[in-house]
């Protein structure tokens, strides 16, 4: 089972979904990477901390390569600070470099605990921002911690800033191990049930595209994950059961499998499976979503009352598979190429 099942939901399979997604306001673009402008908040030690984050993390890390030597590098700090290098972020904007030491950057258990401020003060503006930074900054959250995050903004009637969160941002534990080998289904079912809520909040007016190629939830990654979870409960639940016996739920699981592996199919065409990401942060992001796509046909495939609706899905293994391997010979990102799924992949090699 693919480690990051739950949340690879959370991730687009296209840049002009992405796009769509994003905020202009809070975000600015540099190349390939975002640097997050936040918004004014009542609280002076929030404020700071995110100035701080910005200035001193998200801005130097979001910078092209040959300015981060600059930053970083330190034969060049003294050249640095007697001859400043101003660069423009956006139009609007310009910042100078300043040397900077790796091990003296803001910490992940310093961001932490800016998210707890933004949960103590009730503040959920720059939570997008933020997060979206942090994700770029390889800043990672655990299942847990995202899972509080989330009760906290529901609770705060904030349903919209998780969805934008969950389209930007995705945690690197997932809350569905072992999925569909699990002697209980109470873990596939918590994950499942939670990326159909999502995925009803993506029907909302606010958050539908215009057109279905821009569209998420018209999107294979989205489909797939969907069909990985569900199948995977599936799974989980037939384990445990009498074969001589029926079963509402696993019946009614049959029949979101077969949904969503027709929905699937359907929307294939639309999809981008390619190696071609023209950074290793857009590889990584197609590595996450045909992972999830992956594992939710092979999974599938396992389901029988499901076969019309997956007698594509083989062929669509097959021809997925080469593209996974290439892809996870080209990263170095361990929390991908330990997934259980990529363990597989790698070892059918």
């Amino acid at each position: 089972m693919a480690q990051t099942a739950m949340s690879r939901l959370f991730v687009q399979s296209t840049s002009s979904v992405r796009q769509s997604i994003l905020r202009p306001a809070q975000v600015r673009s540099y190349g390939s990477k975002v640097i997050p402008t936040f918004t004014s908040t009542p609280s002076t030690e929030l404020n700071e901390a995110l100035e701080r984050f910005r200035n001193d993390l998200f801005i130097p890390l979001g910078l092209p390569k040959r300015q981060q030597k600059s930053v970083f590098k330190p034969k060049y700090a003294t050249q640095l600070e007697h001859e400043p290098i101003t660069v423009t972020i956006n139009k609007d904007e310009k910042f100078t470099l300043t040397p900077k030491l790796r091990h003296e950057l803001p910490s992940k258990k310093e961001a932490l605990a800016v998210l707890d401020m933004m949960v103590a003060t009730g503040d959920f503006s720059n939570l997008f921002a933020f997060v979206s930074a942090m994700r770029m900054s390889n800043y990672t959250i655990n299942s847990n911690r995202w899972q509080y995050i989330i009760r906290k903004v529901s609770a705060a009637g904030k349903l919209n800033q998780i969805v934008e969160i969950s389209l930007a941002f995705f945690s690197t534990n997932s809350t569905t191990p072992q999925c569909g080998q699990t002697s209980s289904g109470k873990k596939p079912l918590y994950a499942r049930n939670l990326a159909q809520q999502v995925a009803l909040l993506l029907d909302a007016p606010e958050h539908s595209a215009k057109g279905i190629n821009n569209d998420p939830k018209y999107q294979p990654f989205v489909i797939g994950t969907l069909l990985e979870l569900n199948a995977a409960l599936g799974l989980a639940m037939s384990d445990k059961l009498d074969p001589s016996k029926t079963d509402q739920s696993v019946k009614a699981e049959s029949r979101n499998i077969r949904d969503y592996a027709q929905k699937l199919d359907a929307s294939w065409s639309r999809g981008n499976f390619k190696n071609d990401g023209s950074t290793p942060y857009e590889t990584e992001t197609r590595l996450q979503e045909n992972l999830a796509i992956y594992n939710g046909m092979r999974l599938s495939l396992q389901w029988p009352k499901a076969s019309l609706a997956t007698e594509s899905f083989q062929a669509r293994c097959d021809e997925l598979k080469p593209i996974l391997i290439e892809q996870l010979n080209s990263t170095k990102n361990k929390q991908l190429t330990e997934d259980k799924v990529a363990q597989q992949l790698k070892a059918e090699a």
